[in-house]
């Protein structure tokens, strides 16, 4: 079911569209007969143009490139179990991000779109779910679920990547060569310990990822809500680049205190 009316007008007036026919995933550049590329925005076009190919049978469907300009997209392969309903993964996900949701063209699974960067340009954990920021397109379907509009949700992408991607960080992104962010303790000096650890440096981008790590470490050794708030305030004056804006530090400790240890 394609509902293009559903599709959020913010993502209408950005011109990274591109068509599709149902049966290939080639991305089709909406002005000619010739494959267009995620990476090459001479082969992009504005929403009309490509709905109007559509609406003129030339294509199946419309298609957004994900362009490395503040939103994410997120695929969910299986969305629906057997019997019907929402998959847990898929409620998990769906109910954190609280953003755009569409099913997906075979209408088994799930697009999730919302505004927020990766630490990375995008990846498949091959359980499932994908996430990225550039070099990829959706066909979308505007056949909307729970939530129709484009929202900004940091916190939100920071949790799908900790949670569902926890090995991309592992592997070597980020200034701090991608490992989960922990503050680093120097050795004792002449019998005195020093009472605050070390913070590497966070850059834009890395922030909030960052700091909602630091903040499951500290949740999983027992630290208090107010200790954990306390040493996220801590830790974003002496290392973020630039520093966040105190709510959505407070957004992280709320987010990661509300499960149990």
């Amino acid at each position: 079911m394609t509902r293009f009316e559903n599709i959020p007008d913010e993502l209408r007036r950005l011109d990274q569209w591109v068509c599709a026919n149902s049966d290939s995933k080639i991305p089709m550049q909406a002005f000619a007969n010739e494959p267009a590329s995620s990476v090459d925005p001479g082969t992009w076009s504005d929403f009309d143009t490509a709905f109007t190919a559509v609406s003129n049978g030339l294509y199946d469907y419309c298609g957004f490139v994900f362009a490395d300009n503040g939103i994410v997209g997120i695929d969910i392969d299986c969305g629906f179990d057997d019997e019907g309903f929402v998959t847990p993964l898929a409620a998990d996900i769906i109910g954190r991000c609280e953003s755009y949701t569409e099913r997906s063209k075979s209408g088994k699974g799930f697009h999730i779109l919302l505004r927020g960067t990766l630490p990375f340009t995008g990846r498949n954990n091959l359980a499932g779910v994908e996430i990225y920021r550039s070099a990829r397109y959706f066909i979308l379907t505007g056949d909307v679920l729970l939530y129709r509009t484009l929202t900004e949700n940091q916190p939100a992408v920071d949790y799908v990547v900790g949670k569902y991607f926890s090995d991309v960080m592992r592997e070597g992104y980020g200034e701090y060569n991608g490992r989960i962010y922990s503050p680093v303790w120097s050795l004792p000096e002449a019998g005195r310990f020093r009472l605050r650890p070390e913070y590497p440096r966070i850059p834009d981008g890395c922030r909030n990822i960052s700091l909602t790590s630091l903040a499951g470490i500290l949740h999983s050794q027992g630290y208090s809500k107010a200790q954990i708030y306390s040493e996220l305030i801590y830790a974003n004056a002496a290392a973020c680049d630039p520093p966040l804006d105190e709510r959505e530090v407070r957004s992280i400790c709320n987010s990661v205190t509300k499960y149990k240890r």
